[in-house]
């Protein structure tokens, strides 16, 4: 799904503030916010059953998550993803009434800039190819030519690293861009930040490094107001030496000067949703979604 579309559920508003006031924020080291999340939905006439899975931001070593309130028409359940153990909402309503219908959730979030790897999380997870993250020859050859006669994982993730951001451009005209599929990526050298760090990831696996995807929503450095953009993404590397190192090669193409910056190290105007590719959702059967920022809704067991 382009990311400028919204799901069909209907529309997604975010909304925070800097708690305390905009004195909150302590540059560069960190960002205290309260987001609120607004899900709207037309819920269509005559169905039977409406389920709803909204992802949850995460507490990890560098940020903190505290959900604080949730208004919804319907009974909410936490759950899980089965594979990367995401944090989901999940609603569940039987013979709903049809019409308009909102769910409006709110967090308390501090996030922190992250100058360390991140010790945390198991490497043997992201150890494989998954969903349109592929290592086809092209990857491989593209990988072992551009780490050739490197010593260590972190030597040989910088080089990759310096091979998407000299490669990829940001460039969103077209059809294709936005899905994180490895062979667009390569092949056309355009996309965005799902493109950027999707090859990476590749070419990363392909030299046997452990290499995860994270996606969530970019902050304005406002102290208030809308989040207007619909998501962003990074990766992160395994350096079994140091942990999970950090990189946000699609910010800095876009910001040249702090290229170096974006190897090991993020900014904290972001707020991470989740994490990994192909997402199986609990309670359902159907497909994997290929990552998980957005709700997603089922009538009768059918997407809408």
């Amino acid at each position: 799904m382009p990311p400028s579309r919204l799901p069909s559920l209907a529309a997604l508003l975010l909304g925070f503030s800097a708690c305390g006031g905009p004195g909150a924020r302590l540059l560069p080291l960190s960002r205290s916010l309260e987001l609120t999340e607004t899900v709207r939905l037309s819920v269509p006439l005559g169905k039977k059953s409406l389920r709803l899975w909204i992802p949850r931001p995460p507490s990890d070593s560098f940020q903190t998550a505290e959900l604080l309130e949730v208004d919804s028409p319907w009974p909410r359940q936490d759950d899980a993803d089965p594979d990367f153990n995401n944090q989901i909402l999940y609603f569940d309503s039987r013979s709903p009434d049809p019409g308009a219908a909102e769910i409006r959730i709110k967090y308390r979030i501090t996030r922190t800039e992250q100058t360390q790897p991140d010790p945390r999380g198991e490497p043997s997870l992201f150890q494989t190819p998954r969903g349109l993250v592929i290592v086809n020859d092209d990857i491989r050859r593209i990988s072992a030519e551009t780490a050739r006669g490197l010593e260590g994982t972190t030597a040989k993730a910088r080089a990759l690293y310096h091979y998407v951001l000299g490669h990829v451009d940001y460039d969103t005209s077209g059809e294709g861009w936005g899905r994180g599929d490895v062979v667009y990526a390569c092949r056309t050298g355009k996309g965005n930040c799902t493109d950027f760090h999707s090859l990476f990831i590749a070419l990363a696996l392909a030299q046997g490094i452990p290499a995860r995807f994270q996606i969530g929503y970019p902050l304005p450095e406002a102290a208030e107001g809308t989040v207007l953009k619909p998501y962003h993404c990074w990766a992160e590397f395994f350096d079994a030496g140091r942990g999970w190192i950090p990189v946000d090669i699609s910010e800095a193409w876009k910001r040249p000067a702090k290229a170096d910056y974006y190897f090991g190290r993020l900014d904290p105007d972001r707020v991470l949703v989740s994490t990994g590719r192909d997402i199986r959702l609990p309670r359902r059967t159907g497909p994997a979604l290929n990552y998980l920022v957005r709700p997603y809704a089922e009538a009768d067991g059918k997407t809408f």
